[in-house]
């Protein structure tokens, strides 16, 4: 492999994370492979690309993410059809990952002979093997067993000899385990500040917590099919949730992560339990972060504004992506603990806010509901108004007849037609709430790993293995405490609460899709199921008096009219993209 290296200024760009093909381009100077190996800031550009290789991020597919294949959330755009594409439609982010793992492969064995400390060396190497697990639990949470190839494969006449077969999914999961012990003994305790986002020994525990979580789930919950190739003896399952459970503990044990309550305190109960949770997603570098994809403008940017942005308020393009279904809203409980079904048929309420009244503050800390004061105005979100002889005027665009002031249909939906917003919420996670910026102009960091799902790895993992059920129960009611909703007892700890509390205190991170699958109850979710919204209505009581009442909305315009459906096959991604290029992978189940 050479390394091709651009201007000065290129270099610059990279260092500051911009990085576009480094190691394939054609460049306009070129520096020889013993130049590179010889630099300590040329060996961390390369270093630098592979971290920003890792599968998380803004934006990686455009406007569809991974709640959109969930309950999460519906996709408002007219002829968008993933709904019944779970299986297939992750196949296209990561068939080139192969790639990355080569280069992986390649730094680990070129660094050895580099021109710096043997210190250095070993952390550098600690930090590539880290990233490598990273691309490999991305393979395994999409394929099952996936070709373990942790050396550079060189082509010496015979092409056989580099179609690599797949290895099971234990083995496939035992060898990331295995990269990322490996990792956490190389890599430095803590980081200075401009090296703040590069990974440390407690990174890495937390990526194997997680990834120790989810064979032990597959283990517990899915089938062995293929010999091996999907599926996890169940016998080993309580073996992988010790695993996550040891590393999540060493990361509780420390100390230097901790819940973020800079703007509430569970102890006193001052301060606002939503705007707190909220600042998770806005205050950058806070102490509830463990691993992030850092943004900085002009440097580095995304899209995540633009796509996201309500109707309205959008500057260009797009707007509308995420959008609540009704299901997701009403999982969220009242902050006394009951269920948190909504009263929707029958009720007038004076504002439309009324309705969420006594919610989880989550809710309130990751939604906009109608009228939600957002930049300078409202939301605007209503279907139709209800006139005071009972006419009802929904016509997109037209004004009200007798308060002109105002449009039959709200600016921000539900609207029949186009990309609008069909379910009558929008999500407000990650979004600035405080300026428009310009398209693709966007800044917030990605959080991929926090300490919340640090302790609900160690909650889940305790609970099913049946270890440690006090401290399960413990590690749950600290981010309830933190949420402001009442905290469960002993008899409360079920597998559904703990399933529960992480759908609601990681929703729209990405990743339910992933715990839906690995919990195998995609098939149960959705058998030709309808996902709902909440259609607000305006009743006019003349002399500008308005109320508003609230409908279940079912079919089209949602989800443009499709019924969801999980086969056995979705647990597990179509692999032809790899089998077109080597014939010795063989096809997931069903595909």
């Amino acid at each position: 492999m050479k390394i091709k290296i651009l201007s000065a200024f290129l270099i610059l760009t990279v260092l500051s994370g911009c990085i576009e093909d480094i190691l394939d381009r054609q460049p306009l100077n070129m520096i020889s492979e013993a130049d590179v190996w010889s630099s300590d800031k040329l060996v961390d550009i390369y270093l630098i690309s592979l971290y920003d290789a890792i599968p998380i991020g803004f934006g990686r597919n455009s406007y569809i993410y991974e709640a959109h294949m969930t309950d999460e959330s519906s996709h408002p755009y007219a002829g968008v059809t993933i709904v019944n594409n779970y299986g297939a439609q992750f196949l296209a982010l990561n068939t080139g990952m192969y790639t990355w793992i080569r280069r992986a492969n390649y730094f680990i064995e070129k660094i050895p002979q580099a021109q710096i400390s043997e210190q250095r060396k070993t952390q550098l190497i600690a930090e590539a093997r880290f990233l490598r697990a990273y691309y490999y639990l991305d393979l395994a949470k999409k394929y099952g067993g996936m070709p373990v190839i942790d050396k550079v494969q060189t082509f010496e006449g015979d092409v056989e000899e580099l179609l690599t077969p797949r290895n099971t999914e234990e083995q496939t999961y035992d060898f990331i385990l295995s990269e990322l012990d490996a990792a956490a003994a190389g890599l430095p305790d803590t980081r200075d500040a401009a090296n703040s986002n590069r990974a440390v020994k407690l990174t890495a525990m937390a990526l194997k917590s997680r990834a120790a979580l989810y064979a032990g789930s597959i283990a517990k919950f899915g089938t062995v099919q293929l010999n091996g190739l999907v599926g996890i003896p169940a016998s080993k399952a309580n073996t992988y949730f010790n695993a996550s459970m040891t590393a999540a503990k060493a990361i509780m044990d420390d100390g230097r992560f901790k819940l973020y309550t800079k703007a509430y305190d569970p102890a006193s109960d001052a301060g606002d339990p939503a705007e707190n949770y909220r600042l998770i997603f806005a205050d950058k570098n806070n102490i509830e972060v463990i691993f992030q994809k850092a943004y900085n403008r002009p440097d580095k940017q995304h899209g995540y504004d633009n796509h996201n942005y309500p109707q309205s308020f959008k500057p260009g393009c797009c707007g509308n992506a995420l959008t609540p279904t009704l299901e997701m809203v009403e999982e969220y409980e009242y902050i006394d603990g009951t269920p948190g079904a909504l009263v929707i048929g029958g009720v007038e309420y004076d504002k439309p806010v009324d309705i969420f009244t006594n919610k989880d503050p989550r809710f309130f800390g990751t939604y906009m509901y109608p009228e939600h004061p957002y930049i300078g105005r409202p939301v605007q979100i209503y279907r139709g108004i209800y006139d005071v002889d009972g006419t009802l005027y929904e016509a997109q665009g037209a004004p009200f007849p007798p308060d002109p002031s105002r449009n039959q249909v709200g600016r921000d939906g539900p609207h029949i037609l186009g990309d609008v917003g069909k379910t009558g919420l929008y999500n407000k996670k990650y979004l600035n709430m405080t300026t428009i910026v310009a398209e693709n102009t966007s800044d917030q960091n990605y959080i991929d790993i926090r300490y919340a799902e640090i302790l609900l790895n160690y909650s889940e993992a305790a609970f099913e293995s049946n270890a440690d059920l006090p401290g399960a129960l413990n590690a749950i009611n600290q981010i309830r405490d933190r949420a402001g909703i009442k905290l469960l007892d002993a008899a409360d700890l079920t597998r559904d609460k703990i399933r529960h509390e992480r759908k609601i205190e990681l929703a729209f991170e990405d990743k339910r899709f992933w715990d839906i699958r690995r919990w195998r109850i995609g098939t149960d979710l959705f058998r030709s199921t309808y996902v709902h919204g909440l259609w607000p209505y305006m009743k006019y009581y003349g002399g500008g008096v308005y109320k508003w009442i609230y409908v279940k909305k079912e079919g089209a315009p949602i989800d443009n009219g499709l019924a969801r459906t999980w086969e056995e096959k979705d647990y597990y991604s179509n692999l032809s993209g790899y089998i077109s290029t080597n014939k010795n992978i063989i096809n997931n189940p069903g595909w």
